[in-house]
């Protein structure tokens, strides 16, 4: 798969210099090419397949407050709401 971002460049004819002071070249671009090949963008899965994403909407105080608590315990808002599911899952499993 190629992505294309932007206009192409021709190195030959035009310069692009790197933070380094270095001058960006074809190698260069082949070299990264070579290196981002195959490379998914996005998110890392949670295990070593495919993660399903479930999506829903709540009321601005819930994400108000899930946001606080994410932030004061260093956590991510998914990770909450992820281990929140799990334990209502294992708890209305064992309650039938």
């Amino acid at each position: 798969m190629t992505v294309t971002i932007g206009p192409d460049i021709d190195l030959d004819a035009e310069t692009v210099i790197l933070p380094s002071g270095r001058r960006y070249t074809n190698a260069d671009a082949d070299a990264d090419a070579d290196h981002f090949e195959g490379k998914r963008a996005g998110r890392p899965s949670l295990d070593s397949g495919v993660s399903p994403q479930i999506a829903f909407r709540v009321p601005p105080a819930t994400k108000a407050k899930l946001r606080a608590v994410a932030n004061s315990l260093g956590r991510t808002e998914a990770s909450i709401v992820r281990e929140a599911l799990d334990r209502f899952l294992e708890t209305a499993s064992t309650s039938r």
